[in-house]
């Protein structure tokens, strides 16, 4: 087994773009093979042995980093833990290596047994980690820390929610809040294309900046994201909107600290939501331990179902050729019988001695092979 890699870890996102393949031309070229592309990394996982092969039809060969046998096994087992992973312990990666898998099966690319039990060994290795140990508890990014912390305090369900700031950061709220059952967001933005884009991803609505006053004082939470030079939220501007979280994952601030005052106003900044990341962050990687046990019990159980599919496959071609021995020899029997004058038991004396040489010599030659 061989894989080729390219990650995050040696390369930036831009970086990254240039090195992804055309996914059709790449399984035109390779059967027993899965490409693994996500903003993060770009993974050829092949089921061979044949580099000088493989190198002939990747371009930017030198560009990645290869591993082999049971190295690129852990690899990936470790890769469906999330241990490789830019936030150590997400799941999108074992969703996004099961989806390529998936895809690769579809396609009639995964022609060997021993590759699909590897394959979904990692799945399932990923699979037990989440369930066995608390690798991918708690929010480390801003955006979801802050989802977090809303559930904390007073939950989502049923909440009117306000967004102010369609970029990066917002979009990150977006994909947090996806499956939450949330009664209703409005997004609100400088630039009302953007906010009516980001609204529709949720079913929510979007608004224009001089309709922010009214939005203030039907949400229950606010979210503000911009990327304004200053601050858009102060006391003034929120005394008089109700009892309302306000959270503000801008950097620069969106919001003064005037605002702490008010007593019917619960404000957080990015500097809380940093310590609840940070906070996450340190339990995730304290259960590393606990996931490479996992990992090494699961390597073991893996190698020992391999060797047992090999033997398993030797025994199945062995039989085969054995038939085709018997066959052959039978043939020549029924030949020499009616050819002949030899007697019955002669020939089936001649015909046993020479079908158990050919059984030893194909012994022999097994042996020699491995």
């Amino acid at each position: 087994m061989i894989i080729l890699k390219a990650d995050y870890k040696k390369y930036s996102v831009d970086e990254l773009e240039k090195l992804r393949l055309d996914e059709k031309e790449f399984y035109k070229n390779f059967d027993n093979s899965i490409l693994l592309q996500t903003c993060n990394r770009v993974e050829m996982i092949f089921f061979d042995d044949d580099l000088d092969k493989i190198k002939e039809k990747i371009k930017n060969f030198d560009k990645f980093d290869i591993l082999i046998g049971d190295e690129a096994i852990l690899h990936l087992f470790r890769l469906a833990s999330g241990l490789e992973s830019m936030i150590v312990g997400e799941y999108q990666i074992l969703g996004q290596l099961k989806d390529s898998y998936l895809k690769a099966k579809k396609l009639g690319k995964i022609k060997s047994k021993e590759f699909e039990k590897i394959i979904l060994k990692a799945i399932h290795v990923g699979q037990r980690v989440r369930l066995e140990t608390d690798i991918g508890r708690g929010s480390v990014s801003i955006a979801s820390a802050a989802i977090e912390l809303i559930e904390r305090f007073i939950g989502l369900e049923g909440k009117n929610i306000l967004l102010i700031g369609a970029g990066e950061m917002a979009t990150l709220v977006i994909k947090a809040l996806k499956e939450k059952n949330i009664k209703a967001i409005i997004v609100a933005n400088r630039t009302y294309e953007k906010a009516e884009k980001l609204a529709k991803d949720l079913g929510g609505m979007a608004i224009k900046f001089d309709k922010l006053k009214e939005a203030l004082r039907y949400a229950d939470i606010v979210i503000t994201a911009t990327s304004a030079p200053h601050p858009i939220l102060n006391k003034e501007r929120v005394k008089d909107i109700g009892e309302t979280i306000i959270i503000d994952i801008a950097n620069p601030r969106d919001t003064t600290d005037d605002i702490k005052e008010l007593k019917h106003i619960k404000l957080f900044t990015i500097d809380d939501l940093k310590i609840v990341a940070e906070e996450n962050l340190k339990k995730r990687k304290d259960e590393i331990p606990k996931v490479e046990r996992i990992i090494e019990e699961e390597f073991k159980i893996l190698k020992n179902k391999l060797r047992e599919l090999k033997i398993e496959e030797n025994i199945k071609e062995f039989c085969k050729t054995l038939e085709e021995i018997r066959k052959r020899e039978v043939e020549k029997a029924i030949n020499i019988y009616k050819n002949s004058n030899k007697s019955f038991e002669e020939i089936l004396e001649d015909f046993s001695t020479s079908f158990c040489k050919k059984i030893i010599s194909e012994v022999k030659n097994i042996y020699r092979c491995k």
